[in-house]
């Protein structure tokens, strides 16, 4: 049986610092951050995190050559939700707008700001607290300062015509009673004015409100690009949920595609850890107004030239360790064996571990609950047994058997025996674990360069040896991607080409597994096309039935380099031209022209891949171990959970970013949420598509870009 246990971590709340303190780790019990409500609740406790305060305000980026930018001392937020509206003034009703700016304080303050938040305030209330703000928290020029209100905003005209736009608060009457409007509202003009008056480095405005007028008059960017020096520069940005003309949603959009993209529930749009202002400007540009009663965002930057040419910027998050529950799961499995007669040596995957009677032996299952172990016994004058045994956490397992006396002994009695080589020979019985039929792996002198799998897939050898991993200064590449550095890999087979849509529904019809979305045959139009639409877990499950695996992140850029060193992309140095990948091109960007915004495209209108979408797989060239598809169609999972820092570290034979994360004792301390992703896709830029290229994703989201391959090793 599996022991588990709830917890519940209790939501932020403001202007009340939750106690700090670590929390006790054990080898025999994991935390595992859970979605979905999969597992039964038997208890509840609470996991104690560490408090915003106590976190290190200081917020420093990096640059794509890794140059580091100290940019903000400390960082402070003012939050302002107005719902209470009087119907006697004339205004709406608006209690979403309370909870909405409830919600992101709480996420802001998860992201390092110190926040204050003001709900329902009269003119008077907002001045008060929008002067302490920017003459207090604003006053130091390392500092960063975010603003965001959620409530009714208004948009009257001058007698020249000219749109002027106000926010609303709980006592500003009816615009009819123009006086005791202008006394009562507050004035956007006003922003850009107390604006100049902050010293603080990087203001951004954000108004989940519609109005028009000057404010929105300004100097519009709508190219995102990634962290350069310039960011240090000062700048005032703004940011609107819609224009004055369109009706206010009864829920808001605006807030929710931003905290999406704030936590990372969706794609970055450059991903390199970094959300800068304009990035968040235009991804909000492109995708409210596609939402259901999504409205037309607008965004721009002071005129002033001294003012906006920086950019505020988000360190967004490399692992969810916010999550709201997580459970504590008993992952070690305890194996007793026995043995007539007595005495027997105990190989467990080739490592001796005591003789018997064994009694308690602890394995350690992991995040996964489960792992496969062969267990070996040998005793001289007799015949040497080996089996596979499946085992789960928590699970005790017994294995009492009968060792069959050689007729004749051949080899002399030693003191302490050889370490079990697993052949299969004459005196040796196999025995199998009755949940699996794998046989024992054996370790052949020569390899084919190709297999077909059990899934009928054809499989590569990649041979064993080592490799350049990552980017350096002479190559494309970001902090993330650095340092290059020498891994050693043994031998894999890895599937030749990306799992298509008709693969993946043959293993839906064999196991009755969940078949894939409707949409996902938007992007994928027949079953010779990669599949997506399928999360970590889908593919991992994908890869048992296959009798595979997914590749580590090694194993892949090992295939996708195709022998190729220091090079930037799969095919050499040679730039994207439209002939050796799928990427974002003309297709895509006809696309967009016709159902999203023209101006709002980063797809090459003067390159021509073939195709808008996917592309059925093996339609380019292969690279030199002959694998089709290894840049761009589809980002592909690997098994590594995301680290950013991971190849600073990272170990020179078969690397891998462990799912858990272990102290200084070897004790499980947590779980690595988010997994590596890599290859780049149809969706992705040029500047996207490089062959060191990594990015993390949920392991439970299933997306338009993200496929995979599986790999199987040559070796146990």
């Amino acid at each position: 049986m599996i022991k588990f246990h709830l917890f519940s971590q209790d939501s932020v709340r403001l202007e009340t610092a939750p106690t700090g303190g670590a929390r006790k780790s054990h080898l025999r019990k994991l935390s595992i951050f859970i979605l979905f409500g999969l597992f039964a609740v038997v208890g509840q406790g609470l996991i104690v995190t560490e408090s915003p305060s106590q976190r290190d305000p200081k917020v420093t980026v990096h640059t794509e050559d890794g140059t580091a930018l100290d940019l903000y001392n400390d960082s402070y937020a003012l939050v302002i939700g107005n719902g209470a509206y009087s119907a006697q003034n004339g205004w709406e009703s608006l209690p979403e707008a309370v909870n909405d700016a409830k919600e992101v304080a709480e996420v802001l303050e998860r992201h390092g700001f110190k926040v204050t938040l003001k709900t329902d305030v009269t003119k008077m209330e907002f001045d008060e607290a929008f002067s302490d703000f920017i003459y207090t928290s604003g006053e130091t020029p390392e500092n960063r300062l975010l603003f965001y209100y959620a409530g009714h905003g208004h948009t009257t005209q001058s007698v020249t015509g000219e749109d002027l736009g106000y926010l609303v608060m709980l006592d500003t009457p009816h615009p009819e009673d123009k006086r005791k409007f202008a006394l009562y509202s507050v004035d956007m003009v006003k922003f850009v004015s107390d604006a100049k008056k902050i010293h603080a480095k990087h203001v951004l405005f954000m108004f989940d409100s519609r109005f028009s007028g000057t404010i929105l008059n300004l100097q519009n960017q709508v190219t995102p690009f990634h962290i350069t020096e310039q960011m240090r520069n000062p700048v005032r940005q703004f940011i609107t949920a819609g224009r004055a003309d369109e009706p206010v949603p009864g829920r808001s959009v605006f807030k929710k595609a931003f905290l999406n993209l704030l936590e990372g529930r969706v794609e970055e749009p450059l991903p390199d850890g970094y959300l800068t202002g304009v990035e968040l400007a235009d991804y909000l540009h492109r995708t409210v107004p596609a939402l259901p009663e999504g409205q037309h965002p607008q965004h721009g930057k002071i005129l002033d030239p001294q003012l906006n040419t920086g950019d505020f910027v988000f360190v967004l998050p490399q692992n969810n360790q916010q999550a709201d529950r997580a459970i504590e799961l008993d992952t070690i499995a305890t194996l007793d064996i026995a043995t007539t007669p007595k005495g027997a040596t105990v190989y467990i995957d080739r490592v001796i571990v005591g003789k018997t009677p064994l009694q308690g032996h602890q394995i350690d299952t992991g995040v996964h609950l489960e792992k496969s172990v062969y267990v070996g016994l040998e005793l001289s004058g007799y015949k040497s047994r080996v089996r596979k045994i499946s085992l789960k956490g928590g699970q005790q397992f017994s294995w009492d058997t009968f060792m069959e006396q050689n007729v004749e002994q051949s080899i002399p009695s030693l003191p302490e025996p050889d370490p079990l080589q697993f052949e299969i020979t004459d005196d040796v019985q196999i025995e199998n674990d009755p949940v699996s039929s794998e046989e024992i792996p054996v370790s052949p002198l020569n390899m084919p360069q190709t297999i077909l799998g059990e899934d009928t897939a054809p499989m590569v050898l990649i041979p064993a040896g080592e490799f350049q991993m990552g980017s350096d200064s002479h190559t494309i590449g970001n902090a993330a991607t650095r340092p290059m550095h020498v891994v050693y890999l043994d031998a894999f087979y890895i599937d030749k080409y990306e799992v298509t849509v008709g693969q993946y529904n043959q293993f839906v019809r064999a196991t009755n597994y969940a078949p894939l979305p409707e949409w996902v045959y938007r992007y994928a139009l027949t079953d010779a096309h990669p599949v997506v639409g399928v999360s970590w877990h889908d593919a991992k499950a994908y890869a048992k039935w296959a009798g595979k695996r997914l590749p580590t992140e090694a194993e892949w850029e090992k295939a996708a380099r195709g022998g190729l060193v220091q090079k930037n992309q799969a095919w050499g140095d040679a730039a994207v031209d439209g002939t050796q990948c799928n990427f974002a091109d003309k297709q895509l960007h006809i696309i967009w022209d016709r159902e999203g915004d023209p101006e709002d495209n980063w797809a090459d209108e003067t390159l021509d891949d073939g195709y808008a979408y996917t592309a059925p797989v093996g339609s380019y060239p292969p690279n030199g171990y002959g694998l089709y598809d290894m840049a761009g169609n589809v980002w592909e999972w690997c098994f590594d959970a995301y680290d950013a820092n991971f190849y600073a570290n990272s170990p020179y034979e078969n690397p891998i970013a462990g799912i858990v994360v272990r102290d200084g004792a070897n004790n499980i301390v947590a779980v690595n949420k988010l997994r590596v992703t890599r290859g780049a896709s149809w969706y992705d830029g040029i500047k996207s598509v490089w062959i060191a290229s990594r990015l993390r994703q949920d392991p439970e989201r299933r997306v338009t870009n993200v496929g995979f391959r599986c790999v199987k090793s040559v070796t146990p």
